[in-house]
């Protein structure tokens, strides 16, 4: 063997040991997320510490905050460059809840000042100091509890340690606002960030979207990358809601049709201080039906007090066997 030989054999072993070395130390915060976790997606509120960093609020996001489908590609105006108004996602559906999936039959997450009854994963997360639960996504049988699926940063609170989902906690935090299956296995299926099929959302008061179409935060809008969006639902007109409402949480099965009608499927939340909450006497933690606006499931079911809220919300087919009255469906 030659000098020059040797030296070639001394470097490559020196370059498998750094790499080996390397995938050694790598933390575990880099290594791929699990399955689950790859299995969703989520969108931020525009007071997120995320939006700072380049992140819009109507973008949606995947594990480690990546954006999977830009607003831009959602057909959004996303900014008013005269107002500085952006749009931001508050309920979020990609049209096939209540259908088969590996996730829980339902999960959720809840605002920054939610607590949670006592004993309940929303309860622990919220009694962080500071509180952690709006950066979390919950689950529950409907048992009166709740148990932490996944956990904003990653990092252990009061005995939670959920897969982090690349949010930050803490004095300055994120704040989910929408939750959903991932893109890439419903309406985004060659992963290029252009949905192929209609995505349902509604946006936060103030969204210059809004008023483009004419619409209000109580109105589902259907939009996508080849078409401009528009309302699908009417709130008033085909919910049953009040104006003032805003929907900051839902599940839909749509049958397919591009028409809200008897064959789709509507499970929602609204915000605090929506008119229609006082009027029902119900709570912006409970899950309600359409027309007229009825609790399908309440707030104590969920391990939830009636002054929290339900902010974002994903539904899969199992929610049918947990006594919620829900037609068993299939996406055709």
């Amino acid at each position: 063997m030659n000098n020059k030989t040797w030296i070639a054999y001394v470097l490559a072993a020196l370059l498998l040991a750094l790499l080996l070395m390397s995938a050694w130390r790598r933390p575990a915060s880099l290594a791929a997320p699990p399955a689950d976790v790859q299995s969703q997606s989520f969108g931020v509120t525009a007071s997120s510490v995320l939006t700072a960093t380049g992140v819009h609020p109507a973008d949606i996001l995947g594990a480690g905050a990546a954006p999977l489908i830009p607003c831009e590609t959602l057909g959004l105006l996303c900014v008013d460059f005269n107002s500085g108004a952006v749009d931001e996602i508050a309920g979020l559906s990609f049209g096939v809840d209540f259908t088969g999936s590996t996730l829980p039959p339902i999960q959720f997450s809840v605002d920054r000042i939610s607590r949670g009854r006592a004993g309940s994963a929303v309860r622990a997360e919220a009694d962080c100091s500071p509180a952690q639960a709006h950066a979390d996504v919950f689950e529950s049988a409907l048992d009166g509890n709740n148990t932490q699926d996944l956990d904003g940063d990653g990092s252990a609170c009061a005995g939670n340690a959920g897969y982090g989902l690349g949010l930050t906690e803490g004095s300055q935090s994120d704040t989910l606002a929408a939750l959903d299956r991932a893109p890439c296995e419903t309406v985004d299926l060659n992963c290029d960030g252009a949905p192929d099929q209609a995505i349902y959302l509604t946006l936060a008061p103030g969204s210059p979207t809004l008023a483009l179409l004419g619409a209000t935060s109580a109105d589902i809008l259907a939009s996508g990358a080849d078409f401009m969006p528009g309302v699908w639902a009417a709130g008033v007109a085909n919910l049953g809601l009040q104006t003032g409402d805003v929907i900051d949480a839902f599940c839909l099965f749509e049958d397919g049709d591009g028409v809200y009608g008897q064959g789709d499927h509507l499970l929602f939340s609204l915000a605090r201080g929506s008119p229609t909450l006082t009027v029902q006497g119900v709570s912006p933690a409970d899950l309600l039906l359409p027309a007229p606006p009825r609790v399908a499931i309440s707030a104590a079911s969920l391990g939830l007090e009636s002054t929290d809220n339900i902010d974002a919300l994903s539904c899969t087919q199992a929610v049918t066997r947990l006594d919620v009255y829900l037609p068993i469906i299939s996406r055709r």
